[in-house]
């Protein structure tokens, strides 16, 4: 399950092969809740997302062919991001309201059937971070909210959460975006259990005067590999590859 706000769901500039060439041994949950062959823009069947021309290279296209190679097993993406998203509207103090999280579920819960979730991938923050909500209260609302992950998904603390940093070009002041990455996801990590924090350093902005806080093609595979390391190894350490 693959989670969070624009950099999730992918605004890497595509090059035309990205949306022809399908993926081996990667699939696609659809609009119908059926898995199809894999291609980009791997947020396309999002329930909330942005139009669909905003949909681009995200980390899944480095992600989903890391886990099957390294597990030779058929890897099954659901992908349900929506850019410019704030946490408060994944996991809200309201207990009426509905929320993204809500929205996931809709199409998450009936797809395991096809086989066992083995891990929630989210990148998001930039929102929380310009607007200045990024220290203890984004802490306990994500963790909220992978407490509500797991238990409307009936699995437990078993299945690895991965977080990714923020890029780190001054897309914002650099003196927030460290706070985030330095301050409130370690931290984070403390909090909810099993869950881990890939780092950005060495990605690049898509864009050349970095006012954007998107990362690049190169830069989304990239850290998409970094997911994928960093549950493979959470598997590894309990001997289950």
């Amino acid at each position: 399950l693959m989670i969070g706000q624009s950099n999730c769901a992918g605004r890497g500039y595509m090059i035309e092969s990205d949306t022809t060439d399908i993926i081996p041994g990667v699939w696609l949950l659809n609009a119908e809740g059926r898995p199809e062959p894999a291609k980009a823009p791997f947020n396309r069947y999002s329930n909330i997302r942005k139009d669909m021309s905003m949909q681009m290279i995200g980390p899944a296209v480095g992600f989903a062919p890391m886990m099957h190679e390294n597990t030779g097993r058929n890897i099954l993406i659901i992908q349900n991001a929506k850019g410019g998203s704030g946490l408060w509207e994944w996991q809200n103090e309201d207990p009426s309201s509905v929320t993204f999280t809500d929205s996931t579920l809709i199409r998450t819960v009936p797809a395991l059937k096809y086989g066992k979730l083995k891990g929630i991938v989210w990148h998001q923050g930039e929102t929380d971070t310009s607007n200045g909500l990024a220290g203890d209260i984004y802490i306990s609302r994500f963790s909220q909210m992978i407490a509500r992950l797991r238990s409307a998904m009936e699995v437990g603390e078993e299945v690895p959460v991965i977080v990714g940093e923020l890029g780190q070009w001054e897309w914002e002041k650099k003196e927030l975006i460290d706070a985030f990455n330095d301050v409130t996801l370690p931290r984070l990590t403390k909090v909810v259990p099993n869950c881990h924090k890939v780092e950005s350093d060495g990605l690049e902005c898509r864009s050349e005067d970095h006012s954007d806080p998107h990362f690049s093609r190169a830069s989304n595979i990239e850290l998409g590999r970094r997911f994928a390391e960093a549950i493979l190894n959470c598997y590894q350490a309990i001997g289950d590859r």
